[in-house]
């Protein structure tokens, strides 16, 4: 059974066939009347690719007064469509090639890895070769592995990315299939805020210990840094000489901040002023933390993996690193700390208009709040 469909397409055991009718100057050629070429492909969407290349070659070429192909070179001409367009790690670098400018290397070591995990599960194919069986398959098998929804869809949202840029990039005549699987229904955990009496628990703990990783839960603990804040810093960020003993957080080539916010000047009361002391006492070199920050990166996730785990194992079994920032907050709130001073101590975006104006408050003042804090 022979299925005749548009594009000088038809099928033959489920193969797509290109067949078209040559031009009667061309037959002498060619030495027959009709081009039959087999364009080894099950795929509509490849084979109507392959199609419309080699209608516009023939187009081209049967234009010409004396023509010079041969009927090995036409044939020949079924290959080049498949190099225009890409497998899913050939878009991937495409993309990362002119959408990675400017970003940050977590961007495309993130990008890498969540194409590598589609890879993985279903083959590094052509993207007319994706439909959502594909896509469905990938989504299944990263929810078996325990990844939650939301990471999932995080994962797909890059896909989706390399997919639409590669079908504008390419010109291909093909819906993005991984924008098209049904997600179940996500739950979102509500930030847990650290205990007063947890947190007092583990300073303690991060006293005896007297390490390292320990310097930076004491650090976060009683400033709100975010990990990859306090993780990226430089010796010469910690200013212990200064009237008010502070951390001076700033942009740098290997982390960069979160917000335009971020950039501030943090006093160091407590166990934070205890870590700040340690690490400049004990570190050698440019950074902080050697084992988690160079000068290309500062692998904040590596940092939580390790930190989370001993909280996890010694104390609550809810207490992760960013349960401090949250802890943060509401220790300032139980002092009364006005809230545009919270804000520009934690870093955190304007919560109200007149909040997004004036030059601040003092280290001396922030101090104050940050010591009936602890």
């Amino acid at each position: 059974m022979v299925d005749q469909l548009p594009s000088y397409l038809f099928t033959k055991r489920n193969i797509y066939y290109y067949s078209r009718r040559i031009p009667p100057k061309m037959r002498a050629i060619y030495g027959k009347k009709r081009l039959v070429v087999c364009l080894g492909t099950k795929s509509f969407n490849e084979g109507l690719s392959l199609s419309h290349a080699l209608t516009v070659r023939l187009d081209l070429l049967w234009k010409e007064d004396k023509p010079e192909d041969t009927i090995l070179e036409v044939l020949a001409l079924k290959l080049e469509p498949q190099k225009r367009e890409p497998t899913l790690s050939q878009a991937g670098d495409a993309y990362l090639k002119i959408k990675g400018v400017g970003k940050p290397k977590t961007f495309e070591r993130t990008a890498n890895r969540n194409i590598k995990a589609a890879i993985d599960i279903v083959g590094d194919n052509f993207l007319t070769q994706f439909t959502t069986i594909e896509a469905g398959k990938v989504r299944d098998a990263l929810l078996s592995r325990g990844l939650s929804v939301l990471s999932v869809r995080r994962m797909f949202a890059t896909i989706n990315a390399v997919f639409n840029f590669a079908i504008g990039e390419y010109g291909l005549d093909m819906k993005n299939p991984f924008a098209l699987v049904h997600m179940p229904q996500a739950t979102r955990k509500k930030p847990m805020s650290i205990p007063i009496e947890t947190i007092r628990d583990i300073q303690a703990a991060c006293y005896k210990v007297d390490d390292d990783l320990r310097w930076l839960v004491a650090l976060i603990s009683d400033t709100g840094m975010r990990l990859s804040e306090a993780a990226g810093l430089t010796t010469e960020d910690i200013c212990l000489e200064h009237d008010v003993p502070h951390i001076n957080l700033k942009p740098q080539s290997w982390r960069r901040l979160k917000t335009q916010q971020s950039e501030r000047q943090i006093p160091l009361v407590g166990a934070a002023l205890w870590a700040a002391q340690r690490i400049t006492a004990e570190t050698e070199g440019h950074w902080c933390f050697p084992r988690y920050t160079n000068a290309e990166s500062c692998n904040g996730n590596s940092a939580s993996a390790a930190l989370n785990k001993w909280l996890k194992a010694n104390f609550d079994r809810e207490a992760v690193v960013h349960g401090f920032r949250h802890a943060f907050r509401d220790r300032l709130r139980a002092v009364d700390c006005p809230t545009e001073m919270i804000d520009q101590l934690g870093g955190w975006s304007a919560q109200n208009v007149g909040g997004r104006y004036g030059a601040g408050f003092g280290l001396e003042h922030k101090k104050r709040y940050l010591e009936l804090m602890t």
